[in-house]
Protein backbone atom coordinates (compact mmCIF):
# COMPACT_ATOMS: atom_id res chain seq x y z
CA UNK A 1 0.00 0.00 0.00
CA UNK A 2 1.21 3.50 -0.85
CA UNK A 3 1.14 5.09 2.61
CA UNK A 4 1.39 8.86 2.93
CA UNK A 5 2.14 9.03 6.67
CA UNK A 6 3.91 6.82 9.19
CA UNK A 7 3.08 6.92 12.88
CA UNK A 8 5.94 5.61 15.02
CA UNK A 9 5.19 4.26 18.48
CA UNK A 10 7.84 3.05 20.91
CA UNK A 11 6.74 0.65 23.64
CA UNK A 12 8.39 -0.76 26.72
CA UNK A 13 6.11 -2.43 29.27
CA UNK A 14 3.20 -0.01 28.76
CA UNK A 15 0.39 -2.56 28.60
CA UNK A 16 -1.83 -0.34 30.79
CA UNK A 17 -1.78 2.46 28.22
CA UNK A 18 -0.85 1.15 24.79
CA UNK A 19 -4.37 0.04 23.89
CA UNK A 20 -5.64 3.60 24.35
CA UNK A 21 -2.75 4.93 22.26
CA UNK A 22 -3.44 2.52 19.40
CA UNK A 23 -7.18 3.20 19.45
CA UNK A 24 -6.50 6.94 19.19
CA UNK A 25 -4.55 6.20 16.00
CA UNK A 26 -7.26 3.96 14.56
CA UNK A 27 -9.94 6.63 15.18
CA UNK A 28 -8.16 9.16 12.94
CA UNK A 29 -10.29 10.25 9.98
CA UNK A 30 -8.13 10.77 6.88
CA UNK A 31 -8.51 10.69 3.10
CA UNK A 32 -5.07 9.05 2.79
CA UNK A 33 -3.67 5.71 3.98
CA UNK A 34 -1.29 5.66 6.94
CA UNK A 35 0.72 3.00 8.73
CA UNK A 36 1.51 2.51 12.40
CA UNK A 37 4.94 1.07 13.17
CA UNK A 38 5.25 -0.08 16.77
CA UNK A 39 8.72 -0.93 17.97
CA UNK A 40 8.75 -2.92 21.22
CA UNK A 41 11.94 -2.80 23.29
CA UNK A 42 11.72 -6.36 24.62
CA UNK A 43 8.77 -5.92 26.99
CA UNK A 44 8.97 -8.88 29.38
CA UNK A 45 7.43 -7.43 32.55
CA UNK A 46 3.83 -7.29 31.29
CA UNK A 47 1.55 -8.55 28.50
CA UNK A 48 2.51 -5.85 26.00
CA UNK A 49 3.62 -8.34 23.35
CA UNK A 50 0.39 -10.32 23.65
CA UNK A 51 -1.65 -7.14 23.12
CA UNK A 52 0.52 -6.01 20.21
CA UNK A 53 0.16 -9.34 18.42
CA UNK A 54 -3.62 -9.11 18.74
CA UNK A 55 -3.72 -5.65 17.17
CA UNK A 56 -1.24 -6.64 14.47
CA UNK A 57 -3.37 -9.62 13.51
CA UNK A 58 -6.59 -7.58 13.48
CA UNK A 59 -5.20 -4.62 11.47
CA UNK A 60 -2.48 -6.10 9.20
CA UNK A 61 -2.84 -3.33 6.60
CA UNK A 62 -2.20 -0.61 9.17
CA UNK A 63 -0.09 -2.00 12.02
CA UNK A 64 3.43 -3.39 11.80
CA UNK A 65 5.26 -4.40 14.99
CA UNK A 66 9.02 -4.68 15.37
CA UNK A 67 9.94 -7.01 18.23
CA UNK A 68 13.31 -6.55 19.93
CA UNK A 69 15.00 -9.67 21.29
CA UNK A 70 16.89 -7.58 23.84
CA UNK A 71 16.44 -4.18 25.47
CA UNK A 72 18.36 -1.50 23.56
CA UNK A 73 17.07 1.67 25.30
CA UNK A 74 14.91 4.30 23.66
CA UNK A 75 17.11 5.72 20.90
CA UNK A 76 18.18 2.38 19.45
CA UNK A 77 14.59 1.17 19.63
CA UNK A 78 13.06 4.20 17.90
CA UNK A 79 15.75 4.29 15.19
CA UNK A 80 14.67 0.83 14.07
CA UNK A 81 11.34 2.34 13.03
CA UNK A 82 12.79 5.55 11.62
CA UNK A 83 15.20 3.56 9.45
CA UNK A 84 12.27 2.02 7.53
CA UNK A 85 10.12 5.16 7.46
CA UNK A 86 10.10 6.30 3.83
CA UNK A 87 6.67 7.95 3.66
CA UNK A 88 6.43 11.67 2.78
CA UNK A 89 5.39 12.47 6.36
CA UNK A 90 5.78 10.95 9.82
CA UNK A 91 4.81 11.54 13.42
CA UNK A 92 5.39 9.89 16.77
CA UNK A 93 3.02 8.88 19.53
CA UNK A 94 4.44 7.39 22.72
CA UNK A 95 2.70 4.26 23.97
CA UNK A 96 1.50 6.00 27.14
CA UNK A 97 -0.01 9.02 25.35
CA UNK A 98 -3.01 9.37 23.03
CA UNK A 99 -4.68 11.68 20.53
CA UNK A 100 -8.07 13.22 21.23
CA UNK A 101 -8.74 15.06 17.95
CA UNK A 102 -9.89 12.60 15.28
CA UNK A 103 -9.03 15.11 12.54
CA UNK A 104 -5.53 15.87 13.81
CA UNK A 105 -3.59 13.94 11.17
CA UNK A 106 -5.79 15.16 8.31
CA UNK A 107 -5.37 18.79 9.39
CA UNK A 108 -1.61 18.36 9.66
CA UNK A 109 -1.15 16.81 6.23
CA UNK A 110 -3.53 19.29 4.58
CA UNK A 111 -1.41 22.10 5.96
CA UNK A 112 1.95 20.61 5.01
CA UNK A 113 0.71 19.68 1.53
CA UNK A 114 -0.23 23.31 0.87
CA UNK A 115 2.81 24.90 2.56
CA UNK A 116 5.87 23.30 1.02
CA UNK A 117 8.23 25.68 2.84
CA UNK A 118 7.19 24.13 6.17
CA UNK A 119 8.63 20.89 7.54
CA UNK A 120 6.77 20.89 10.88
CA UNK A 121 3.10 21.15 11.81
CA UNK A 122 2.79 21.58 15.57
CA UNK A 123 -0.12 21.56 18.00
CA UNK A 124 -0.55 21.93 21.75
CA UNK A 125 -1.25 18.99 24.07
CA UNK A 126 -2.89 18.51 27.44
CA UNK A 127 -0.69 17.15 30.23
CA UNK A 128 -2.13 14.59 32.64
CA UNK A 129 -0.34 13.43 35.78
CA UNK A 130 -0.98 10.35 37.89
CA UNK A 131 -3.22 12.24 40.30
CA UNK A 132 -5.55 13.29 37.47
CA UNK A 133 -4.35 16.89 37.37
CA UNK A 134 -4.45 18.47 33.89
CA UNK A 135 -2.72 21.50 32.34
CA UNK A 136 -1.66 22.73 28.91
CA UNK A 137 1.88 21.94 27.77
CA UNK A 138 2.05 25.34 26.03
CA UNK A 139 0.21 28.30 27.65
CA UNK A 140 -3.11 29.18 26.01
CA UNK A 141 -2.01 32.80 25.47
CA UNK A 142 0.65 31.76 22.94
CA UNK A 143 -0.78 32.68 19.51
CA UNK A 144 -0.71 30.60 16.34
CA UNK A 145 2.69 31.30 14.80
CA UNK A 146 5.20 30.44 12.11
CA UNK A 147 8.81 29.82 13.10
CA UNK A 148 12.17 29.53 11.36
CA UNK A 149 15.66 28.54 12.44
CA UNK A 150 16.45 32.20 13.00
CA UNK A 151 13.58 32.44 15.49
CA UNK A 152 15.02 29.48 17.38
CA UNK A 153 18.46 31.09 17.48
CA UNK A 154 16.82 34.19 18.99
CA UNK A 155 14.92 32.07 21.57
CA UNK A 156 11.63 33.17 20.03
CA UNK A 157 9.97 29.82 19.50
CA UNK A 158 7.71 27.24 21.15
CA UNK A 159 8.53 23.55 20.87
CA UNK A 160 5.66 21.05 21.15
CA UNK A 161 5.58 17.76 22.99
CA UNK A 162 5.77 14.57 20.90
CA UNK A 163 1.97 14.11 20.81
CA UNK A 164 1.63 17.45 18.99
CA UNK A 165 4.10 17.27 16.09
CA UNK A 166 3.89 16.04 12.47
CA UNK A 167 6.99 16.22 10.24
CA UNK A 168 7.82 16.30 6.57
CA UNK A 169 10.20 13.35 6.12
CA UNK A 170 13.22 15.36 5.00
CA UNK A 171 15.72 13.42 7.14
CA UNK A 172 14.88 9.75 7.57
CA UNK A 173 13.78 9.22 3.97
CA UNK A 174 17.52 9.34 3.27
CA UNK A 175 18.49 7.04 6.15
CA UNK A 176 19.60 7.63 9.72
CA UNK A 177 22.05 10.55 10.03
CA UNK A 178 25.51 9.35 11.11
CA UNK A 179 25.54 11.64 14.16
CA UNK A 180 22.39 9.89 15.43
CA UNK A 181 23.53 6.37 14.62
CA UNK A 182 26.87 6.99 16.33
CA UNK A 183 25.11 8.34 19.44
CA UNK A 184 23.56 4.98 20.37
CA UNK A 185 25.05 3.67 23.59
CA UNK A 186 27.03 6.85 24.30
CA UNK A 187 26.58 10.05 26.34
CA UNK A 188 25.25 11.64 23.14
CA UNK A 189 22.23 9.34 23.10
CA UNK A 190 19.89 11.67 25.00
CA UNK A 191 20.57 14.46 22.49
CA UNK A 192 18.63 12.67 19.77
CA UNK A 193 15.69 10.92 21.40
CA UNK A 194 13.19 13.54 22.54
CA UNK A 195 10.65 16.16 21.47
CA UNK A 196 13.26 18.88 21.38
CA UNK A 197 15.70 17.10 19.06
CA UNK A 198 13.13 16.21 16.42
CA UNK A 199 11.97 19.81 16.24
CA UNK A 200 15.47 21.31 16.08
CA UNK A 201 16.82 18.74 13.62
CA UNK A 202 13.94 19.41 11.22
CA UNK A 203 13.85 23.20 11.48
CA UNK A 204 17.29 23.12 9.89
CA UNK A 205 15.48 22.24 6.65
CA UNK A 206 12.43 24.51 6.74
CA UNK A 207 9.86 26.37 8.78
CA UNK A 208 7.43 25.29 11.49
CA UNK A 209 3.77 26.17 11.92
CA UNK A 210 2.18 26.14 15.39
CA UNK A 211 -1.54 26.10 16.11
CA UNK A 212 -2.57 26.49 19.74
CA UNK A 213 -5.18 23.79 19.59
CA UNK A 214 -5.04 20.56 21.59
CA UNK A 215 -4.24 17.41 19.62
CA UNK A 216 -4.01 14.90 22.44
CA UNK A 217 -2.88 13.96 25.94
CA UNK A 218 0.64 13.61 27.28
CA UNK A 219 0.85 11.49 30.42
CA UNK A 220 3.38 12.84 32.93
CA UNK A 221 4.48 9.68 34.75
CA UNK A 222 6.79 9.66 37.76
CA UNK A 223 8.81 6.79 36.30
CA UNK A 224 9.40 8.53 32.96
CA UNK A 225 12.96 8.94 31.64
CA UNK A 226 12.94 12.72 32.13
CA UNK A 227 10.78 12.76 35.25
CA UNK A 228 13.25 10.57 37.16
CA UNK A 229 16.13 13.01 36.65
CA UNK A 230 17.06 15.75 39.13
CA UNK A 231 18.03 19.30 38.15
CA UNK A 232 21.72 18.48 37.78
CA UNK A 233 21.07 15.50 35.52
CA UNK A 234 18.56 17.33 33.32
CA UNK A 235 20.85 20.30 32.76
CA UNK A 236 23.94 18.16 32.24
CA UNK A 237 22.06 16.35 29.47
CA UNK A 238 20.80 19.66 28.09
CA UNK A 239 24.36 21.06 28.00
CA UNK A 240 25.61 17.99 26.14
CA UNK A 241 22.66 18.29 23.75
CA UNK A 242 23.62 21.86 22.86
CA UNK A 243 27.20 20.76 22.19
CA UNK A 244 25.93 17.97 19.93
CA UNK A 245 23.65 20.36 18.05
CA UNK A 246 26.62 22.61 17.42
CA UNK A 247 28.13 19.69 15.51
CA UNK A 248 24.81 18.83 13.81
CA UNK A 249 24.57 22.40 12.49
CA UNK A 250 28.15 22.11 11.23
CA UNK A 251 29.46 24.70 13.72
CA UNK A 252 27.66 27.52 11.91
CA UNK A 253 25.95 28.73 15.11
CA UNK A 254 28.59 27.96 17.73
CA UNK A 255 28.00 31.23 19.55
CA UNK A 256 24.37 30.27 20.26
CA UNK A 257 24.91 26.61 21.13
CA UNK A 258 27.96 27.04 23.36
CA UNK A 259 26.34 29.88 25.29
CA UNK A 260 23.22 27.73 25.72
CA UNK A 261 25.35 24.83 26.93
CA UNK A 262 27.16 27.07 29.39
CA UNK A 263 23.88 28.39 30.79
CA UNK A 264 22.70 24.81 31.40
CA UNK A 265 26.01 23.95 33.09
CA UNK A 266 25.67 26.93 35.43
CA UNK A 267 22.24 25.69 36.56
CA UNK A 268 23.72 22.22 37.11
CA UNK A 269 26.58 23.68 39.17
CA UNK A 270 24.16 25.72 41.28
CA UNK A 271 22.30 22.49 42.08
CA UNK A 272 25.54 20.85 43.24
CA UNK A 273 26.06 23.66 45.74
CA UNK A 274 22.65 23.03 47.32
CA UNK A 275 21.53 19.53 46.27
CA UNK A 276 18.20 18.03 47.21
CA UNK A 277 18.26 15.45 50.03
CA UNK A 278 19.45 12.05 48.79
CA UNK A 279 20.21 13.46 45.33
CA UNK A 280 22.28 11.10 43.19
CA UNK A 281 24.11 11.70 39.93
CA UNK A 282 24.34 8.89 37.39
CA UNK A 283 27.68 8.14 35.75
CA UNK A 284 26.09 8.99 32.40
CA UNK A 285 25.07 12.49 33.44
CA UNK A 286 28.35 13.16 35.23
CA UNK A 287 30.26 12.24 32.08
CA UNK A 288 27.93 14.42 29.99
CA UNK A 289 28.51 17.31 32.39
CA UNK A 290 32.32 17.12 32.19
CA UNK A 291 32.28 16.57 28.43
CA UNK A 292 30.07 19.62 27.85
CA UNK A 293 32.18 21.67 30.26
CA UNK A 294 35.32 20.69 28.36
CA UNK A 295 33.78 21.75 25.05
CA UNK A 296 32.59 25.06 26.52
CA UNK A 297 36.04 25.82 27.89
CA UNK A 298 37.41 25.70 24.36
CA UNK A 299 35.45 28.92 23.74
CA UNK A 300 36.26 31.26 26.66
CA UNK A 301 35.75 34.26 24.38
CA UNK A 302 32.07 33.28 24.05
CA UNK A 303 31.56 32.58 27.75
CA UNK A 304 33.26 35.63 29.25
CA UNK A 305 31.20 38.65 28.36
CA UNK A 306 33.01 41.79 27.34
CA UNK A 307 32.20 44.34 30.01
CA UNK A 308 33.04 47.95 30.82
CA UNK A 309 36.35 48.88 32.44
CA UNK A 310 35.20 48.78 36.12
CA UNK A 311 34.22 45.11 35.76
CA UNK A 312 37.38 43.97 34.00
CA UNK A 313 38.79 42.39 37.14
CA UNK A 314 35.73 40.13 37.37
CA UNK A 315 36.42 38.90 33.84
CA UNK A 316 40.04 38.12 34.75
CA UNK A 317 38.95 36.15 37.81
CA UNK A 318 36.49 34.12 35.76
CA UNK A 319 39.16 33.35 33.19
CA UNK A 320 41.46 32.12 35.98
CA UNK A 321 38.69 29.82 37.17
CA UNK A 322 38.33 28.38 33.65
CA UNK A 323 42.07 27.81 33.41
CA UNK A 324 42.12 26.14 36.83
CA UNK A 325 39.26 23.83 35.87
CA UNK A 326 40.98 23.06 32.60
CA UNK A 327 44.13 21.88 34.40
CA UNK A 328 42.08 19.68 36.73
CA UNK A 329 40.13 18.15 33.85
CA UNK A 330 43.35 17.55 31.92
CA UNK A 331 44.76 15.55 34.82
CA UNK A 332 41.62 13.43 34.87
CA UNK A 333 41.82 12.81 31.15
CA UNK A 334 38.75 14.80 30.16
CA UNK A 335 40.81 17.30 28.15
CA UNK A 336 43.64 16.62 25.70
Amino acid sequence: MDYKLTIIMSNYNQVDFIGTAIQSVLMQKTNFPFQLIITDDNSTKDDSIKVLKQYEKKYPDIIKVLYNKENGRYLKNILRAKAITKTPYFTLLDADDYWTDENYLQNAIDYLDSHTDKVIYARNVECLDESGKKWLFIPENIPDSDYTLEDYLKNKIVIPQTTGGVFRNVIFANGIPKIMADAVGTIHERSFEGDFDRFIMHIKYGGAHFENKVSGVYRVLSNGIWSRMNTFERHAIQAQTMVDYDEYFEYKHTDFFIKSAWHALQVAMDFIKNPQPNATFSNETQTAFFNALTECMKHPDLLIKKQSKPKKLKDKIRLKIYNHLHKKLKKKGFVE
